[in-house]
């Protein structure tokens, strides 16, 4: 799932992460924050691999600790995260896990997951409403 501002994606039914975390040797246009695809360095440790700059120690921090929770996951799926410190998600509680925000670059902060969902809700809403408007319109024109 995609929204304006974030990339998240589950990892088992019981976790969801959000990427929140902007470095510039991954994303060198602040004002596209993180982006699809734009966790692939840290999952993998390839941000040295950058032609924008070197990582920064925040980011190496993270990716270690992004590093680790996919080991805890592959390891046990269903409470290799949880062992790991992460709560089953509950879009009612703080348990979405953002990775690499402002208030901890190098980890984790678990954040209300119901803001955040509402969100996508409301944007691939919108979305199909917009498709829908065009096509009527489309035939007065």
């Amino acid at each position: 799932m995609v929204n304006y501002f974030n990339y998240t994606f589950s990892l088992a039914a019981q976790t969801k992460f959000l990427l929140s975390g902007i470095f510039s040797d991954i994303s060198h246009q602040p004002d596209l924050r993180a982006f699809h695809a734009a966790d692939i360095p840290i999952v993998f440790g390839t941000y040295g691999f950058s032609p924008f700059g070197p990582p920064t120690n925040n980011e190496i921090a993270l990716s270690k600790y992004v590093q680790a929770a996919w080991v805890a996951f592959a390891k046990d799926p269903q409470n290799g995260l949880v062992n790991y410190g992460w709560p089953r998600y509950n879009p009612l509680t703080n348990s979405l896990a953002v990775l690499g925000n402002s208030v901890n670059q190098s980890g984790v902060i678990f954040e209300n997951g119901a803001t955040y969902d509402l969100g996508c809700v409301a944007s691939e809403a919108g979305g199909s409403l917009a498709l829908i408007l065009i096509n009527l319109l489309g035939s007065v024109f």
